[in-house]
């Protein structure tokens, strides 16, 4: 069995790389500029929302999760970020006693060169969410923290000091490290979350592999095993479909299958609502938003004299566990090219509409060993939510952007 699968592994590598003879570049490598690259949208500015969770499911209804999110920038290559709900209750509002889901102060930047893309983040806090620089297909099969904090446990997310450090070669191979010191209420040391190698290759025909330690998915979540991933997938236009295959030391193996629409009013309108279907209990869940807008010099139109002078593209991803809570929140800042975050400049933003992009699901048996209603029962992943923004930055004569308001003005 093990030297079959090595064979088949060696094939499709072999026909991934006639396909393309260029290695695939990851979302995140296309940064523009050379060397260190710290990219923000200026000290002060960022955004904020409101909104509350909903479960239903024959005949019974609950509101839920009344949740406020909120980010800024503070400098070039920091900046904070929180997710605060009003209680800790499971399936229900009961007054208000705030408990911060995320809340965490980032550091981080690029550098980039012929040799590659190295990227670091640094995240001192509470936060839900491992991927950095940008999720590579492997990652969308990610284990989310769960829920067994608002149950009276123990707390689940990456309570502490996150370190992540990335390194992406031209020709698709890396080395990723995420290490953490625990704290904020999980007083329990250190860990290496994730320490390996990958490679990934292809556009039309994708392959991924990476080895090395890895992250065991049974909760408490933190520890890791020696082991490897396999992903193999393929693009059809705007779609993606994939199978995963994992395996590390004292656990199961794993698989798993990713899907990746296309955006369509469908797809929009469930993901402006984090729609999800969940079985554990069964019912419908969203996360509904009650308000939204934008803190600090920040607006959707740029001045009509302005020069167009650089630019951030980022994705947000949200994620949904297995009963629908969505806890967290991250702003990947993907390109940049030109002036961006100076002081003066006048600042625009353009949101593309939240979107439910992938479904990724893995279960801890192999496919048509157990059969698929074994594999169905016992699988887990989250729903991923996405938002494309670009930040756009202007020079006007007419007009000094960075001396106006700093106050937060309702989204439109």
């Amino acid at each position: 069995m093990k030297s079959r699968l090595v064979g088949i592994l060696i094939f499709v590598l072999v026909v991934c790389s006639v396909m393309g003879s260029q290695a695939e570049v990851p979302e995140n490598d296309n940064l523009s500029p050379r060397g260190w690259f710290l990219p923000s949208a200026g000290a002060g500015v960022g955004n904020w929302s409101a909104s509350v969770g909903l479960f239903a499911w024959s005949g019974r209804t609950n509101l839920r999760n009344l949740q406020f999110r909120g980010d800024v920038d503070l400098a070039r290559g920091l900046r904070a970020h929180a997710v605060v709900r009003s209680d800790r209750q499971m399936e229900s509002l009961r007054g208000i006693r705030p408990h911060v889901d995320e809340g965490y102060i980032e550091a981080y930047g690029f550098h980039n060169s012929s040799l590659g893309l190295l990227s670091g983040s640094l995240r001192v806090g509470a936060t839900r969410y491992l991927r950095f620089p940008y999720p590579d297909a492997i990652s969308l099969f990610d284990q989310v923290p769960g829920v067994s904090d608002l149950n009276a446990g123990p707390e689940t997310g990456y309570n502490g000091s996150l370190l992540t450090l990335d390194y992406a070669h031209p020709s698709g191979l890396g080395a990723h490290f995420t290490g953490i010191k625990w704290g904020f209420g999980r007083e329990s040391g250190s860990d290496a979350i994730e320490c390996y190698g990958f490679y990934r290759v292809g556009h039309s025909l994708r392959f991924e592999a990476r080895a090395g330690l890895l992250p065991v998915r049974p909760e408490p979540l933190g520890a890791s095993e020696k082991g490897y991933d396999v992903f193999l997938g393929v693009n059809i236009k705007r779609y993606s479909v994939g199978a995963l295959y994992e395996k590390l030391d004292h656990q199961p193996a794993y698989t798993g299958i990713m899907v990746r629409f296309a955006p369509t009013r469908i797809t929009r309108a469930l993901g402006s609502v984090a729609f999800d279907y969940d079985r554990s209990p069964q019912g419908i869940a969203m996360q509904i938003p009650l308000a939204s807008g934008k803190i600090g010099n920040i607006r959707r139109v740029a001045p009509a004299d302005g020069k167009l002078v650089g630019q951030i593209e980022a994705e947000r991803f949200r994620t949904c566990w297995q009963n629908g809570q969505v806890r967290n929140y991250y702003e990947h800042r993907i390109s940049s090219w030109g002036e961006t975050g100076k002081p003066g400049l006048c600042v625009v933003v353009e949101e593309e509409p939240w979107t439910l992009e992938y479904e990724a699901l893995v279960s801890p048996h192999v496919f048509g060993n157990d059969g698929w209603k074994t594999w169905e029962r016992d699988r887990q992943g989250p729903v991923h939510i996405t938002q494309k923004v670009t930040y756009k930055f202007y020079r006007t004569e007419q007009q000094d952007c960075g001396n106006s308001s700093a106050k937060g003005t309702k989204s439109e």
